[in-house]
């Protein structure tokens, strides 16, 4: 009995000090009509970043960091992990190659993102590199 009351007053904590989420990703499938009657379904993969985020967050990271880190959100995973390649987010953001580079060591030295190097297991060829948005929220370590 005194267990079950225990679980129920931690249930309760965790709800109050749990802090409220940043981004929320959610994937999913969407059912829809047509006008003409017939019926699809897409699979989706939508991010929402919190107004407080927005608020608080984003107005430290002008200019290229917050190109770059938005095009890295534009592009993330249900784990919240994004692999655009640097050629990829220098088309999408306009910045050439050693303004991006500055800005993702920027964005890891602040804390939003954290990158891994992926290599191809047989050939040990680089690959591409994975960005974890919010890497604290999953352990990954950001080089330093």
């Amino acid at each position: 009995m005194m267990e079950h009351v225990n679980n129920i007053l931690k249930s309760r904590l965790d709800r109050v000090t749990r802090p409220e989420p940043t981004v929320l990703i959610f994937k999913g499938e969407e059912y829809y009509i047509t006008d003409t009657g017939d019926q699809e379904k897409k699979s989706e993969v939508h991010v929402r970043f919190a107004a407080k985020f927005r608020d608080l967050q984003l107005l430290q990271l002008k200019g290229p960091p917050l190109s770059v880190f938005m095009c890295l959100a534009l592009h993330i995973g249900e784990e919240g992990r994004s692999f655009p390649s640097v050629g990829l987010i220098c088309k999408e953001t306009g910045y050439n190659r050693d303004t991006v580079f500055a800005a993702l060591k920027k964005l890891e030295l602040m804390g939003y993102i954290a990158r891994r190097q992926k290599t191809d297991p047989e050939t040990r060829q680089f690959k591409s590199n994975v960005y974890q948005l919010f890497p604290k929220s999953v352990n990954y370590r950001i080089k330093r």
